[in-house]
């Protein structure tokens, strides 16, 4: 009998150390919306069959189109490998700003992965992009991994309408992280884990117009549903200060221009 007792204080102790270790690792959740914009101008130049050169710049807007969010520069090459079949890679300089000052530009780069078939007037393709991002600001590892590592997954399906120059598109796209931080008591004790989640699921819809051979738009709406985890250390100390799931619901609206060489 006495065992028995000694068993169930036992299970008791472990499920409440469990249940305390549990709270202390709940984050606390922040739910917002935001209405952004993006502007967009590019240029594509092939120099020979298969292959092609495409330079960009973007402006984006944040908070209910009332700031910059960013300007960001990116050039990059595609190559096809035969009709089925992409491979694409770019290199990205972002400039954030925030709080109505410039922060430190981070440095992207992206390796693609697509796949193209078609079904009937549909062009169907499946795009794997293999995201690093590099920050050129000094940050604590343990509460933001650099570089960050991210697979985002696209599948997309554009319907070419008969004798026209618009082509709508539908689209979606998971983001996932691949080596975030992972949560602990203090950072100064302990050896940096990494963890992976779903950061972003993305649904849009858009329409490319061409305007001659040349010269091309594109119109898109974007709702993104974000989740992302703001973990915060005390300084000198190394404790857990705070621990913080973002969730924030994006409605981006988009407007891009390409000149075609």
């Amino acid at each position: 009998m006495k065992r028995v007792i000694r068993y169930i204080a036992l299970s008791v102790a472990l499920l409440s150390a469990t249940s305390l270790f549990a709270q202390e690792y709940t984050p606390t959740v922040e739910r917002s919306n935001d209405f952004r914009g993006r502007v967009e101008a590019a240029f594509e130049w092939s120099p020979i069959n298969d292959l092609s050169l495409e330079a960009s710049f973007q402006a984006r807007l944040k908070d209910d189109f009332s700031t910059v969010d960013r300007l960001q520069t990116s050039v990059g090459l595609n190559y096809e490998v035969c009709k089925y079949f992409n491979l694409g890679a770019d290199y990205v300089l972002i400039n954030p700003h925030d709080k109505g000052s410039w922060k430190q530009p981070r440095h992207r780069l992206n390796l693609n992965f697509e796949g193209v078939i078609k079904a009937g007037r549909f062009d169907l393709s499946l795009r794997e992009r293999l995201q690093t991002t590099f920050r050129t600001d000094s940050v604590n590892r343990f509460e933001k991994m650099n570089p960050e590592l991210i697979l985002r997954s696209r599948v997309e399906a554009v319907y070419n309408i008969r004798h026209s120059k618009w082509s709508p598109y539908l689209l979606f796209e998971l983001n996932n992280t691949l080596n975030a931080p992972k949560v602990v008591d203090n950072y100064l004790e302990a050896e940096l884990q990494t963890d992976n989640y779903i950061t972003r699921y993305r649904l849009g819809v858009g329409t490319k117009y061409r305007i001659t051979r040349s010269h091309r738009l594109e119109f898109y709406y974007y709702i993104d549903f974000d989740r992302g985890y703001n973990i915060d250390y005390k300084g000198n100390k190394g404790d857990l200060k705070g621990y913080v799931e973002e969730r924030q619901i994006r409605h981006i609206f988009g407007i891009s221009y390409k000149f075609k060489l």
